[in-house]
């Protein structure tokens, strides 16, 4: 499923970042490295890394924000 997004043209690109980060840490790269491979924070590594963690896939997703779109 993470593959078949990095190649979808109608995917948003924070998917695929998202995406790339969760593939990049399966890999077993660290945080630090992730980070300046895809010019991210490690925090922004650490988050999704722990958010996929918890939820698989569906963590990856936006989540509904309230106030008019």
């Amino acid at each position: 499923m993470l593959w078949g997004w990095l190649r979808k043209r109608t995917v948003s690109q924070a998917l695929v970042l998202r995406s790339r980060i969760v593939l990049a840490c399966a890999e077993g790269l660290p945080n630090a490295r992730v980070a300046d491979d895809l010019g991210v924070s490690r925090e922004t590594v650490r988050e999704w890394r722990s958010r996929f963690a918890a939820n698989r896939l569906e963590s990856l997703a936006d989540r509904p924000r309230s106030g008019p779109p």
